[in-house]
């Protein structure tokens, strides 16, 4: 009498027969696929963007964006003949800044120098220096309101460590 059958013998045909018939449907899959004409395409219109106001200035035309040291800034700021612009958010800013700066937070840094545009003209005419300062070394906030200012042709310095070395080093804060 025949033994009855081994399932392990049993799944091996199935498996074979699986395993072929799965690659003659991948192998007949891999003809040349057929070409398909690219649909049409409209020309696409460039949108001018409304004008918003802001005279684009030449290169010769925009401010320089250097850094400035703690030292430096803090002589200025003794002098007094010096504006700091604080780019850290209005919450920061509150909390406390150098005496004297002005709140200008990255986020609406355009609109701040639209309203200040009578004081930076006044002080880029009596070469009066103008300090972005924002959160530390890490912050890139400074940078970015600095560029702003100097796209609008006004120099300004980075404040090299910014709040946090100012502060640390016990200077005028308010």
């Amino acid at each position: 009498m025949a033994s009855p059958p081994n399932n392990q013998q049993a799944v091996v045909p199935f498996f074979s027969r699986f395993v072929a018939a799965a690659s003659i449907v991948a192998i007949s899959s891999c003809g040349q696929p057929k070409a398909v004409a690219p649909a049409p395409v409209a020309p696409v219109k460039k949108e001018i963007p409304a004008a918003t106001g802001k005279k684009r200035l030449r290169p010769s035309e925009r401010g320089e964006v250097r850094s400035i040291t703690l030292s430096q800034a803090f002589d200025l700021q003794q002098s007094g003949n010096v504006i700091f612009y604080d780019a850290r958010p209005s919450v920061l800013y509150k909390e406390g800044h150098i005496a004297g700066a002005i709140s200008m937070p990255k986020s609406i840094c355009e609109e701040v120098i639209r309203v200040r545009e009578p004081e930076l003209k006044a002080a880029k005419a009596a070469n009066k220096p103008i300090i972005v300062y924002c959160s530390g070394v890490l912050c890139a906030d400074a940078r970015t309101v600095a560029r702003h200012l100097s796209s609008s042709g006004y120099s300004a310095s980075i404040l090299e460590g910014g709040w946090d070395q100012w502060n640390t080093a016990g200077l005028p804060t308010e």
